[in-house]
């Protein structure tokens, strides 16, 4: 910034000149205190010489008696008046140039003194000198007295111009006394009227250079704290205050374009969180109404209705398609069926949405296109999902996110019905299974013994003398169909226990209780398991094994008391222990309990378990199961020492 333009250089400057403007005063006005010195001494000497003229002339108008004593004190009078004229207080005020008026003044009257009234006065002073000689010596004065008069004669003509010359000198000092002191006054008049001007004129830089910039700047500080960056301040010179408003100026420009920014970036940010908010809740609802619907075909048309409420469309439908994607069904729709049909199936058919896997957007009417979002999980498509944007709208890249994360969800809840449908039928097939391999396990064993024993009979029968071999086997027979019965029994148990739909841990404990019911044996029940999850064949394949053992306690034990204890190893096997109190268990076994024990080891092989029974060292029988669960979930902290 060049020094001319600084505020501080331009008010400094005034300052500066205010103070030389003082010293120049006051210096001048020593300056002619100085030259001044003297003149009133002077003045006063010039009127003494006035006086002392006079004092002569009066000397010499008295006679005196005594000539001698006239004589001293004309002749000190006369002396005293050139002492006088050569006083330096006279003098010294005298300027040096020959030719200026007081000096020439001061010279005329020393001249004429010099040249016309000392002549006079050394001839009369010495006449009087003579005339007091004569007296003295008695000879007559009468010739002497006359050349006084002369004297006094020409004096008293030539005084009154000597007088008028010294009057005219002291006029002409005091003129140059009047002179100095009107140049003082003058000079301080101006000093004073130029003091003035320099403060004004420092007062007015203050108030246009200062006082109203700061004003403005104060303004634009007070609108800018009240988020008013509008204001700007016009005083935006070359100084310091008017870089400073260049500067606010710039500042309050790009902070009115921050904050605009902000708002709007704060307006897009509130406007991203609503829909966001809406997305979500749009996704909320979509996975609500898909998840709590007995059927996915249920929630579409409520699904379209959220998508036109919460994500600004206008209308849609669903199409779900066959495996071949060659014909579809519009499940849901908010359009008109017929107008949609028309304007887009009958065009270009089901292949047209069907056979493209990427998002479409076709044309619905001259006005308006539609989005085709495919309905599809990772393997295969379902179908589509089509919605058209409001009127005279296009569709946001966000909408297209959500309609395909939509259309993801549906796909989804599709495979996992159809998953779920299979897991149905799957788990049927597995149920029938196991009712299949029960029933050759057990009842048809039974029965193929029972056909046997009928093919005997009917060769017995044709003896007539073996009649004890023929209720032999008459009386197996019936044993044969009264075991059959009971398994068939214990497997409609067991069966209906699991299809009512109860867990394993309730059908178990429903059992010892049906134990308990049929027999005085007390049969406690251990279940140490927190929790497994068995697969169907093995749940039946433990329960069926429970029960076997069960009814062996029942039947053959003789026992008081009867244990079932279900625990992990520290394999993390399952195993579970049947221990009861009774008779034990005797070589060799009966025909029945053959069977009965061959069975459960069957069923101990196809869990790939390993079955135990032994009597128990404290009389009893101990029967013991242990096998890998397909699923395993023994708790990893379960054993500790």
């Amino acid at each position: 910034m060049p020094l001319r333009h600084s505020l501080l250089f331009n008010l400094g400057s005034v300052m500066a000149a205010i103070t030389l403007l003082a010293f120049a005063s006051i210096a001048v006005s020593l300056f002619i205190a100085d030259t001044m010195q003297g003149e009133a001494t002077a003045i006063n000497e010039s009127g003494a010489l006035r006086m002392r003229s006079y004092r002569i002339a009066s000397s010499m108008v008295y006679d005196a008696v005594d000539l001698n004593e006239h004589w001293q004190n004309t002749y000190a009078l006369i002396e005293e008046f050139e002492q006088r004229l050569h006083s330096p207080e006279l003098t010294a005020v005298l300027p040096e140039d020959r030719q200026h008026p007081l000096r020439q003044a001061y010279e005329h009257i020393k001249y004429q003194w010099r040249e016309e009234i000392r002549p006079l006065f050394d001839i009369y002073l010495e006449g009087i000198h003579d005339a007091s000689s004569e007296t003295s010596q008695g000879q007559d004065f009468s010739i002497g007295r006359d050349a006084v008069t002369n004297l006094r004669a020409q004096y008293f003509s030539r005084v009154t111009g000597f007088v008028d010359n010294i009057d005219y000198l002291v006029s002409l000092l005091e003129d140059d006394a009047e002179t100095n002191i009107r140049h003082l006054r003058i000079y301080q008049f101006i000093a004073l009227v130029l003091t003035v001007l320099l403060a004004l004129t420092g007062l007015f830089l203050v108030q246009q250079r200062i006082h109203l910039p700061l004003q403005q700047l104060l303004i634009g500080a007070k609108r800018a704290r009240q988020r008013d960056f509008s204001f700007r301040t016009p005083h935006t010179g070359k100084d310091e205050l008017g870089q400073l408003g260049l500067a606010f100026n710039s500042m309050a420009e790009d902070l009115s374009h921050i904050y605009t920014e902000l708002e709007k970036r704060v307006q897009q940010k509130t406007s991203d969180l609503e829909r966001s908010n809406c997305s979500l809740e749009l996704l909320y609802r979509t996975v609500r109404h898909l998840n709590l619907a007995s059927s996915p075909h249920e929630a579409y048309r409520e699904l379209l209705q959220d998508i036109e409420q919460l994500a600004d469309m206008h209308c849609g439908a669903i199409c779900l398609s066959n495996q071949d994607n060659e014909t579809d069904a519009m499940l849901a729709s908010t359009l008109d069926r017929e107008t949609c049909k028309k304007l887009l199936c009958e065009k270009g058919g089901c292949a047209r949405c069907l056979h493209n896997d990427n998002i479409q957007l076709l044309d619905f009417d001259r006005r308006q296109k539609i989005i085709v979002i495919p309905i599809r999980d990772k393997t295969q498509q379902y179908g589509v999902l089509l919605m058209a944007p409001n009127s005279g709208k296009t569709i946001d890249p966000w909408q297209k996110q959500l309609l395909e994360t939509i259309a993801g969800h549906i796909g989804i809840t599709i495979n996992s019905s159809q998953q779920a449908a299979e897991n149905q039928r799957l788990e049927l097939m597995e149920e029938r299974s196991v009712i299949a391999r029960e029933l050759h396990d057990s009842l048809a064993q039974s029965l193929t013994f029972m056909k046997i024993q009928v093919s005997l009979l009917q060769a017995e029968l044709k003896k007539p003398e073996n009649e004890s071999t023929t209720e032999k086997i008459i009386t197996e027979l019936r044993m044969g169909l009264n075991s059959a019965y009971r398994e068939l029994r214990e497997l409609l148990t067991t069966f209906r226990l699991k299809i009512d739909g109860e867990t394993f841990t309730e059908a178990l404990d429903k059992t010892v209780e049906e134990f308990n019911q049929r027999s005085d044996t007390h049969i406690y029940c251990d279940n140490r398991l927190p929790y497994f999850d068995l697969t169907p064949n093995e749940e039946i394949h433990v329960l069926q094994l429970i029960r076997e053992a069960l009814s062996n306690v029942i039947h053959h034990a003789n026992a008081q008391n009867a244990k079932v204890l279900l625990e992990y190893n520290q394999q993390g096997d399952i195993q579970i222990h049947i221990e009861d109190d009774g008779i034990g268990i005797d070589e060799p076994r009966s025909q029945s309990h053959h069977y009965g024990l061959a069975i459960m080891s069957e069923r101990a092989r196809s869990m790939r378990g390993r079955l135990t029974i032994n009597n128990s060292s404290t009389g009893g029988t101990r029967v013991e199961l242990v096998f890998s669960p397909s699923n395993p979930t023994m708790p990893i902290n379960l054993y500790h020492e």
